[in-house]
């Protein structure tokens, strides 16, 4: 058995791998098999078959990105003793990845509900969260993130992608920044264990994308346009329309149109 314990901060153990199909694929077939537990991390130069929200293919160039899915085990994600819900995974990776990139791109980083990494108005980074339930019990989270970082050519079906290099000028080792990503994400799981998920969503909402900005949204097939106001505890994202009725929307009942 290759399992993590409890204690094993995230990145350790650091597995690079050539190909997979999916980062995440693989790193969940690892826990099912009792090969991996909390922490573990997986880093691929390619993969195949690589996902984004709502079943959209994540795709980046061998080698120049970040293609990296890390275990997380639910009874570390605790706070005075309590479990908490799945929905802080995604905030957790949020903040941890948001934490790296400001680190090399500046301070025109920010957070896009629910789950990208934004840079001015281009997309950096996305996150998926995958969780594996028996029964009703939550049994793992499978944090996905690609980040892009050396790559500076991207396909037109990608919209306004943006790479570090792009932005630094800079040509950087994946590797090494891949575990730096896990440091940040592993820093963002202690400020939750020490000062709870309020913390957590402060620090998600200060850099919150389009914050107190008006955007255009399609809602249940409708176009409107709304101000963005922040995100809640269960995850949803609160916005006032124009009439200025307050509504909060889950994930997938939302799409951004700008």
């Amino acid at each position: 058995m290759a399992s993590a314990g409890l204690n094993t901060p995230i990145g350790l153990p650091f597995t690079e791998l050539t190909e997979v199909d999916s980062t995440n694929i693989y790193a969940m077939n690892q826990v099912k098999t009792n090969m991996a537990g909390h922490g573990a991390a997986f880093l691929a130069q390619k993969q195949w078959a690589g996902k984004g929200q709502m079943g959209k293919v994540w795709e980046a160039e061998s080698g120049q990105n970040i293609l990296l899915s890390v275990v997380l085990d639910p009874k570390k994600l605790v706070f005075n003793g309590s479990e908490l819900e799945p929905s802080i995974v995604s905030m957790l990776v949020a903040v941890g990845c948001f934490n790296f990139f400001v680190t090399y791109a500046g301070d025109e980083t920010r957070i896009k509900w629910p789950n990208d990494i934004y840079w001015r108005d281009r997309k950096a980074a996305g996150i998926l969260i995958e969780n594996s339930f028996r029964g009703a019990n939550w049994q793992w989270s499978i944090a996905g993130m690609g980040v892009n970082i050396n790559q500076t050519k991207f396909g037109t079906e990608i919209i306004n992608p943006v790479s570090l290099k792009q932005i630094t000028g800079k040509t950087f080792l994946v590797p090494e920044l891949a575990k730096e990503l896990c440091h940040h994400v592993e820093a963002a799981l202690q400020i939750l264990q020490d000062k709870g998920p309020d913390a957590l969503l402060a620090l998600y909402n200060y850099v919150l994308y389009k914050k107190g900005e008006q955007v255009a949204l399609e809602i249940e097939g409708q176009k409107i346009t709304a101000t963005i106001c922040r995100v809640l505890s269960n995850g949803y994202l609160e916005i006032e329309t124009e009439k200025g009725i307050k509504q909060s929307h889950a994930l997938g009942a939302i799409q951004w149109l700008s």
